[in-house]
């Protein structure tokens, strides 16, 4: 089945169910990350250089509509 199928499937299920449905897609998720993810200093390293990196216009940030525009593409 078509992720775009799921998806449409899902969004008719019950606020609840599609929370649930999240979380537990979410830990399948979860569990693929790098073990270096892991580690709370890891992650708040990573979250420092790429702040001090768009602070000096060597990255852009993208706005709500960039993200989700995104997301859905990817989706579709």
């Amino acid at each position: 089945m078509a992720t775009q199928e799921l998806f449409a499937q899902a969004s008719l299920l019950p606020a609840e169910e599609r929370r649930f449905l999240a979380e537990i897609i979410w830990e399948t998720v979860d569990a693929d990350l790098p073990a270096q993810w892991e580690n709370d200093s890891t992650i708040a390293a990573e979250v420092e250089r790429r702040f001090a990196a768009f602070k000096a216009g060597r990255e852009r940030g993208l706005s709500h509509d960039d993200v989700f525009a995104t997301a859905k593409a990817l989706v579709a």
